[in-house]
């Protein structure tokens, strides 16, 4: 056992000390400590890159890095890896690249550990969850009857769609196993359109693209992707990386805080988006480049807080609308709402709650779009429908917070009462066990496998006991 000390994520709105800490080194090692806690509460940490609580305990954390290997294996000519629960994103994606290969789906960071990464639904564009693509995985659990702690497999079944997307409410991920893919290279431009129906029609061209709301000038940025038919790098690829980084990864960041966090300038901020933005990216530099080095960003340079709401296809385009107009009316009191926006809040009678954001908070990072195709899990935010879905991000680096938590709080309830919209599970999470309830068919079936794994909920803290209605 380690001495135990405060533990605080990475956007520092959660800060706890648990009694028990521990880094255990094999799985007798994990069995023990279940064992010895079989009466108690165990949560697992990961990176500590999720905002919402779900890896608070007072009594007993622990830590998966020693689990952080990669074993590759070829079963009647398909490829898989098991991987340690542990292991980074980043080290999985190096260690298969030596091998020519990559896994189906890749997020934004890679600093996340595989198993937190796929607890939480964790995603990126064009392609399902990182959880949907798990075909088996090892579990540290209990008995039927909470007696023993024990290491069982589990690959099929509602067991395995409940264990993909678990929010560790089954038990300690031991290890997983994940389909491959041969490593394949991405195309990528930057395309500026006026409105969402412009941005949705490049899709059809660039399935991997992901698309940005930009605050205050309100034109969509688009990063059209697609897989290249070239397994090389093109577009003077080694000079973009290196100007994405600087000028948008460091260089525009950098910018964003000064303004929103030294200067605290609203007015600065609207100059900021309409005017210097736009000319920090370059229109239609065509660059090709490996799925690793295209697909990720270094998000994790500076700390944030996030919310993100899912909403499906059929809905995204009025979803943007109203995304825009409560912006704009949070921005500015005086702003006269769209005559479609006052009838949705109208529907939903919300008029009262939306006085609450009147001019209180200024919006000050893109608002990311991606969309995710449906996933074969239980309650990760794209499961249950066979429409694809598309994620909206809300990002803040002001601190204190309360008035984007106002605001977050506000598109959180009226966006579900309009769209249905989820919110991610690893985000700031406002949404209550009614919303759950009503947002996820399953969610009776995931409770009930949760039962069978760990019958005294050993492994369900508040925030999920909360939240999933135990």
């Amino acid at each position: 056992m380690e001495q135990p000390k405060i533990v605080q994520n990475f956007g520092r709105n959660l800060r706890f000390k648990p009694s028990h800490t521990y880094s255990p080194i094999n799985k007798d090692e994990l069995i023990d400590i279940l064992e010895k806690h079989k009466s108690g509460k165990i949560r697992v940490v990961a990176s500590k890159h999720s905002w919402s609580g779900l890896i608070e305990t007072e009594d007993v954390l622990i830590n998966m890095s020693h689990f952080d290997y990669v074993k590759i294996q070829e079963n009647n000519h398909e490829t898989s890896v098991t991987v340690g629960a542990g292991c980074k994103v980043k080290k999985l994606l190096a260690d298969l690249n030596r091998k020519g290969l990559t896994i189906p789906s890749v997020g934004l960071i890679d600093q996340q550990t595989i198993a937190g990464a796929t607890a939480t639904g964790t995603h990126g564009s064009g392609k399902h969850s990182l959880s949907h693509y798990i075909e088996s995985l090892q579990l540290a659990c209990f008995d039927e009857n909470g007696k023993s702690a024990q290491i069982v497999d589990i690959n099929e079944g509602v067991a395995l769609q409940a264990a993909r997307c678990s929010l560790g409410c089954l038990g300690v991920v031991v290890e997983m196993t994940l389909s491959c893919i041969p490593q394949y290279f991405v195309q990528e431009k930057a395309t500026f359109c006026d409105t969402i129906e412009e941005v949705l029609i490049l899709e059809k061209k660039a399935p991997l693209q992901q698309f940005f709301l930009m605050p205050h000038s309100w034109k969509f940025f688009a990063q059209e992707r697609l897989v290249s038919l070239e397994l090389r790098r093109r577009g003077f690829a080694a000079i973009y990386r290196i100007y994405w980084f600087l000028i948008i990864d460091l260089g525009m960041h950098l910018m964003m805080k000064l303004i929103v966090s030294i200067l605290r300038s609203r007015r600065l901020v609207h100059t900021f988006f309409r005017f210097i933005v736009p000319s920090l990216v370059f229109h239609n530099w065509l660059v090709t480049d490996r799925s690793d080095r295209a697909l990720v960003m270094k998000h994790e340079l500076f700390r944030h807080l996030e919310l993100e709401a899912f909403v499906v296809r059929s809905q995204v385009v009025e979803a943007a609308s109203f995304v825009k107009d409560i912006l704009q009316y949070a921005d500015d009191g005086n702003h006269q709402l769209s005559d479609s926006t006052i009838e949705l809040i109208q529907k939903v009678q919300l008029f009262d709650s939306l006085s609450s954001i009147k001019g209180c908070f200024t919006h000050h990072y893109p608002i990311c779009f991606r969309r995710i195709m449906p996933d074969d899990t239980l309650i990760s935010m794209a499961s249950g429908v066979s429409e694809d879905w598309y994620a909206i991000s809300f990002i803040t680096y002001v601190e204190p917070r309360d008035e984007f938590y106002a605001l977050a709080t506000f598109l959180a309830n009226s966006m579900f009462e309009l769209f249905q919209a989820r919110i991610h599970w690893g985000k700031w999470f406002p949404q209550t066990s009614d919303h759950v309830n009503q947002l996820y068919p399953k969610i009776d079936t995931f409770r009930d496998v949760c039962y069978r794994y760990d019958p005294n909920g050993v492994f369900r803290n508040s925030f999920v006991e909360d939240k999933l209605g135990f």
